[in-house]
């Protein structure tokens, strides 16, 4: 470390006998500092000096000594070298749209990334997003406030009035434009520094998630289409399998929220949770059967009820796929939330829980004989 600095997103406060650095549980720390040992040491931490210099200007302390606290507040994440240059992957816009982002990031321990090594892996991060309704809509703001630097969006919907309750794209002059369109201007507005890409297309099958997959080559998958009904979550996890591309999904049903990921090959797929789901309730499979059955509209409109998602369970749900999408790009499937488990929450006692997945061996999608069965179709 060449100029050693105390960051600047934490605080520096001098007490009798200690000094503060960082404020908060998470954040804080208490430095003994009898007679102001330490003073001299942490004023000097701002960037202009050298180790030797600091060691110089130090008199009450060993050179062993400095470079030993210096050691410790680097290894806690307190510090930074002010040598780092500003990276040119980032222009002047993005340094100073993404300021606050980086002063977050600043908070992150990890000697082998700076805060723009972060910002840098967002912005080359693709998000293949299928659906712009509610929960997408939501999805495409906060990707967008993060950084992501290219989003391929895909509905085929027009903006409806109700639609405005909790899809955040859309106004009261865009109500009978296709929301892809809709989206695109306000992204578009909202963030230039996004490649934000639409693509208006109804999902038919399994093979068209795989050309949408292979076409964008896209890095992740979020899906959160809620049709064709019965269908839809089948044909994204078997294409993202068989691409081997990570998915987070979600959806809220009225009070109900629900969140999760597929890692293929590693974690459940959506088929080994609905092989669990027929064990508990073997009833679940007649009723996929008759749901995949409707054919006229008559039948379609008595089974689909109307929607009633509020704006704020959506929002909930866009940030925290936003985040699931942070964690991944940052530390892999380490640190997500969703790895192999499935988040549920209720809106309206904000209860949480986490629930176990269950690996199934012989799913026909992600299984070890997946490959012999063709990667079965769902």
């Amino acid at each position: 470390m060449r100029l050693p600095k105390i960051k600047d997103i934490h605080s520096v406060l001098f007490l009798k006998d200690t000094i503060r650095v960082g404020t908060g549980n998470d954040y804080g720390i208490q430095i003994d500092n009898p007679n102001g040992k330490y003073t001299e040491l942490i004023k000097s931490l701002d960037g202009n000096n050298t180790v030797l210099n600091i060691v110089e200007k130090c008199k009450n302390l060993s050179e062993s000594e400095v470079k030993e606290s210096i050691d410790l507040l680097n290894n806690m994440g307190y510090i930074e070298d002010a040598y780092v240059e500003i990276p040119t992957d980032l222009s002047s816009e993005e340094l100073e749209r993404y300021s606050v982002n980086l002063n977050f990031f600043n908070t992150l321990v990890d000697n082998t990334k700076n805060k723009y090594d972060y910002q840098i892996l967002l912005k080359n991060t693709h998000v293949l997003l299928l659906g712009l309704g509610g929960i997408g809509s939501n999805i495409c703001l906060s990707l967008s406030e993060l950084g992501i630097g290219k989003i391929t969006a895909v509905d085929f919907d027009k903006v409806e009035r109700s639609n405005l309750n909790r899809q955040v794209l859309y106004n009261s002059d865009d109500i009978g434009e296709l929301k892809t369109k809709a989206a695109k201007t306000f992204i578009n507005k909202f963030n230039p520094n996004v490649d934000f890409t639409t693509i208006t297309r109804e999902i038919s099958s399994a093979e068209d998630v795989e050309k949408l997959i292979i076409d964008t080559d896209c890095d992740i998958v979020v899906n959160v289409a809620d049709y064709p009904t019965g269908y839809i979550d089948f044909w994204v996890n078997q294409a993202c399998v068989k691409h081997n591309k990570v998915c987070f999904s979600a959806l809220v049903g009225k009070k109900n929220g629900r969140v999760y990921s597929i890692i293929p090959h590693q974690s459940a797929c959506f088929y080994c949770q609905y092989m669990n789901d027929i064990e508990k309730i073997p009833e679940y499979e007649e009723e996929l059967k008759a749901i995949r059955d409707i054919r006229t509209e008559k039948e379609l409109s008595m089974y689909r009820t109307p929607n009633g998602a509020l704006g704020a369970s959506c929002l909930f749900h866009g940030y925290f796929i936003a985040t699931e999408i942070m964690r991944y790009v940052f530390w892999g499937t380490d640190k997500l939330l969703t790895y192999n488990k499935a988040f549920s929450i209720d809106f309206l006692t904000f209860e949480q829980k986490f629930t176990k997945l269950h690996k199934y061996d012989n799913c026909p999608v992600c299984g070890k004989d997946s490959e012999k069965h063709g990667n079965a179709k769902s």
